[in-house]
């Protein structure tokens, strides 16, 4: 039922969508949005029930969708801004996002990159901006895990993985996977080092 309500609403935003320059890189991030959630009767779903339930249920995808349509004739822009109201606490700027980027939850979050490759994922209360020198670019296939922080004029190439909770101020290779350090039990002051129980 919910589902058929969603298809009625949003059906004027999907239209702007399909006829928007963006149309080809938002049908990318319908299906890569569907295959990332992986639930068999999303992926069962024709295209636009999926665009009618993700627009309909997730506002950061919203969001991604606004992004995409920011080139589209202003008072329309505006007006489905209110109508399909995008992610209250979430920003998302790049001067360009390839096709097929997954925010998953996007509570807290905050991306402010030069530029975002393809088939990226990015997790909720996650930081990518600037420091006094500039903001970081994020190539093909990179992953931010949740509550990770990216600051500066740095690379992530094509395939890196940013771990939870991690802060990175340096390139990071292609492929390559950085965390942060794991928690370790503290010493008690005047006891016998075990941690707490």
């Amino acid at each position: 039922m919910l589902l058929v309500v969603a298809r009625v609403w949003v059906y004027p935003l999907w239209h702007n969508a399909i006829r928007s320059k963006a149309a080809n890189d938002i049908i990318a991030d319908v299906d890569f949005w569907i295959s990332c959630i992986g639930d068999p009767e999303l992926l069962a779903l024709d295209r636009y029930s999926r665009f009618a339930y993700l627009a309909g249920a997730l506002t950061e995808f919203r969001t991604l969708v606004h992004y995409r349509l920011r080139t589209s004739n202003w008072p329309l822009r505006f007006l489905l801004s209110k109508v399909y109201r995008p992610a209250a606490a979430f920003t998302l700027e790049a001067d360009r996002i390839g096709p097929a980027l997954f925010i998953q939850h996007g509570v807290g979050t905050i991306v402010t990159a030069e530029s975002i490759g393809s088939h990226c994922w990015i997790n909720q209360q996650v930081t990518i901006g600037y420091n006094a020198k500039g903001r970081p670019t994020l190539h093909d296939g990179v992953r931010v895990g949740a509550g990770a922080v990216v600051i500066g004029p740095i690379t992530l190439h094509a395939g890196a993985t940013v771990g939870a909770n991690a802060t990175v101020i340096d390139d990071v290779p292609a492929g390559v996977t950085v965390v942060a350090p794991t928690a370790t039990p503290l010493r008690r002051q005047g006891g016998s080092g075990e941690a707490p129980g």
